[in-house]
């Protein structure tokens, strides 16, 4: 019996979609509009930018003492960060998303470290308090962004009601973050692309992705550059500076979020602990160093 094959292409939680459905019936479609209002459920919940999102409402009430009303879904999502929290030695931190106005486009640092030292009284993903009365960020001027986990927890979510659905071959792509059930439906092999360095330019690595969650975090063609060096976006919480850790990690797991985990983790380590890490996972990766440098598993397919 011949696939029929909904193909769709939108901006969906701030980030470019790329969702391929392939069904036996006609309800391609309806599982594509089901996919949609998932993502968009989640969007208007979860995302730091979104007007009306408890996250939203969190970063406005900021030093108010007031507690904002949590679901259980928006409880399971901030335990679920505590736990990359704590496994990260309380370097993987939320809460510097209140330094990120500091770094400019241009890559470099835009204002002074005196700026920064303003601004430690506002870190501390232990200064955000749940109760069974709410969640509330204690200091005036805290923000919390959590979008980098919230889109790979939508892409599972969407994955897990396609199944539901009976679809048993689909690509879900959320810019870095993608999912696939089955392989495609002539039984070839999902693929995306991995940009990485070479030379003066940029390559791309095609990966198989069957059945598996993939998740990218950092980009080594928006570094940071600060008295010559290069580093990474991510920030630590305990001096407000670009960590010494890789500058991109990639993962393929068994789903999305564990994946995007596993990369968030590495990169608050410094570069030789983060790829010793990485090399005792049971996980295919890939990681670029401060240097340009490629390594990991999935650096020998190019």
């Amino acid at each position: 019996m011949n696939e029929l094959k909904t193909e769709l292409r939108q901006t969906i939680l701030d980030r470019p979609c790329h969702l391929v459905l392939h069904t036996s019936d006609s309800s391609a479609s309806e599982a594509a509009d089901m996919a949609l209002a998932e993502f968009r459920r989640i969007e208007s919940l979860l995302c730091s930018y979104q007007p009306g999102s408890l996250i939203h409402a969190l970063n406005l009430s900021a030093g108010s003492g007031e507690y904002i009303e949590l679901n259980a879904e928006a409880r399971s999502l901030f335990s679920f960060v505590d736990m990359l929290w704590q496994q990260s030695k309380h370097i993987f931190d939320p809460t510097t998303a209140a330094l990120q106005p500091l770094y400019g486009n241009e890559h470099t640092i835009s204002r002074a470290e005196e700026k920064i030292n303003q601004l430690q009284p506002n870190m501390g993903w232990r200064k955000l308090e749940v109760t069974e009365s709410g969640g509330r960020l204690v200091e005036p001027g805290m923000r919390i962004d959590l979008d980098s986990i919230v889109r790979p927890y939508a892409v599972d979510r969407v994955r897990k009601k396609l199944i539901a659905a009976g679809i048993k071959h689909a690509l879900i792509n959320l810019d870095h973050d993608i999912a696939t059930i089955g392989t495609q439906p002539d039984g070839s092999n999902w693929l995306i692309g991995l940009r990485y360095p070479k030379g003066n330019s940029a390559a791309i690595s095609r990966l198989k992705l069957n059945q598996q969650g993939y998740a990218l975090r950092g980009s080594f063609e928006k570094p940071l550059s600060i008295n010559g060096e290069q580093f990474g976006r991510a920030i630590s919480p305990i001096d407000g500076l670009p960590l010494l850790g890789p500058i991109s990690v990639a993962v393929i797991a068994q789903n999305c979020l564990d994946a995007c985990s596993a990369a968030n983790i590495a990169r608050t380590k410094t570069e030789s602990a983060a790829l010793d890490w990485l090399s005792k996972l049971n996980m295919p990766w890939f990681a670029i160093d401060r240097q340009g440098q490629c390594h990991g598993p999935l650096a020998s397919i190019r």
